[in-house]
């Protein structure tokens, strides 16, 4: 399983007022985002990053398409990164937000950061803004 897996855990054991699907693609679906939610009848797409050393995002320029392209189209987008112990969750809302990411990295300006203990009643009501 992907190096992700302890921040999908954590995401899919906390808020369980989602309906969650783990997305594997491989190479079927280059840029294709890690999981796809739903609640309320709001859908939206995460792309889930552990970063270990550094501040990089490491986003794929096929991952910067097709959260940009999905953005454009009105769908929700996001990228969920983990830090030592403080998550950041970033909107994506077009291109120039995607580049900005991959730029300004895990220092970006964030819709949310949480910290222990992690407020994810917060983190639910970001996803579904």
């Amino acid at each position: 399983m992907s190096k992700e897996k302890n921040l999908w855990a954590l995401l899919r054991d906390n808020i369980k007022e989602v309906h969650w699907q783990r997305i594997e693609t491989g190479m079927t679906g280059s840029g294709v985002p890690d999981v796809n939610g739903c609640a309320k009848g709001k859908e939206f797409w995460i792309e889930l990053k552990e970063i270990h050393s550094g501040n990089s995002l490491t986003l794929r320029p096929m991952q910067v398409a097709w959260l940009s392209k999905r953005a454009i189209y009105g769908g929700q987008v996001f990228v969920l990164a983990r830090k030592n112990n403080q998550i950041k969750l970033f909107h994506v809302d077009g291109l120039e937000r995607a580049q900005e990411l991959v730029k300004g990295g895990y220092k970006s300006d964030s819709l949310l950061t949480l910290n222990i203990p992690y407020k994810w009643d917060a983190l639910y009501t970001a996803l579904l803004s």
